[in-house]
């Protein structure tokens, strides 16, 4: 004896619709429909919907809705219902699942690399930037002209002795060779950010003749 599946195939095909035209008649997805026309009920919801697609299709193909209904009661009783497995959801509702979860990782990557940038503004206003000072060191005796070397942030300002100006590169470093007094000399060299924090550090070095 013929299976609900067959007869429902054999039917649909006679007619000469397809399973996407039957799908769009009855509003039972594509899946669905290919899994009752192959008698996989493991691939399909409870008892209740199979028996509501089973009544559906039979009506659309003009087949008599109870026949049906008392075949698949006969070959699959209700005291073992099939389940839908997570591993056995339709492809469709897979690929739904699937693009959900893409659009939440874009976004929550997108809010994460947001908050970093965030965060790393906010420390550029708090804080003020870095400064070191390679060269001179303090209370080294050096002869003129003096380098001064060192790496501060490269949105940075440098400026010593509240007269020399230096844009740091791309990386922060900067370096430059300028003449002062002989004998003692206080150096003062100040960094200050785009935010107006300023960070300044104070060396003696003593000057000879060469």
């Amino acid at each position: 004896m013929k299976t609900v599946g067959q007869i429902i195939s054999q039917a649909r095909k006679e007619q000469q619709i397809s399973i996407k035209k039957l799908s769009q008649i009855t509003k039972i997805d594509a899946d669905y429909l290919k899994a009752l026309e192959k008698d996989q009920y493991h691939l399909l919801p409870s008892h209740t919907f199979i028996k509501g697609f089973i009544r559906n299709v039979a009506q659309t193909l003009g087949k008599k809705p109870d026949e049906l209904v008392a075949i698949f009661r006969r070959d699959f009783p209700p005291s073992s219902p099939p389940k839908l497995t997570p591993d056995k959801i339709p492809s469709s509702r897979r690929s739904i699942k699937k693009k959900f979860q893409s659009t939440f990782l874009i976004f929550a990557s997108g809010t994460l690399i947001f908050l970093v940038y965030l965060a790393f503004q906010l420390r550029a206003f708090l804080i003020p930037p870095k400064l070191e000072i390679y060269q001179p060191k303090t209370n080294a005796v050096l002869t003129s002209p003096l380098t001064i070397e060192g790496l501060t942030s490269p949105d940075s300002i440098i400026q010593i002795n509240q007269d020399l100006i230096i844009k740091p590169n791309n990386s922060g470093y900067f370096i430059t060779s300028t003449t002062f007094s002989l004998g003692e000399n206080q150096i003062e060299i100040s960094a200050t950010n785009r935010f107006g924090r300023v960070n300044n550090k104070k060396i003696s070095v003593t000057l000879v003749s060469q």
